[in-house]
């Protein structure tokens, strides 16, 4: 597919839904699984907080510059 079949695929209203709502579910289960991982592997009970939010900080930055990517492209 060429360019501006794929954003105007991406710019429908179901497209830019679509793609938000896997985003945002695709990051939150990488937060619980990285999260999930520290609480097995890292012991020490400061440490393992610093990380986790650390974990969830980077988490929520990339998915605001994935959803601004998106307004982006689509031109909303």
């Amino acid at each position: 597919m060429s360019y501006d079949q794929i954003t105007s695929d991406i710019s429908s209203v179901y497209g830019i839904l679509f793609i938000s709502i896997m985003s945002t579910l695709m990051f939150f289960h990488s937060s619980l699984g990285i999260e999930t991982i520290l609480q097995d592997y890292v012991h020490d009970v400061k440490l393992q907080s610093l990380f986790i939010s650390l974990s969830k900080i980077t988490h929520a930055v990339l998915l605001v510059i994935t959803l601004i990517c998106l307004y982006l492209i689509t031109g909303f």
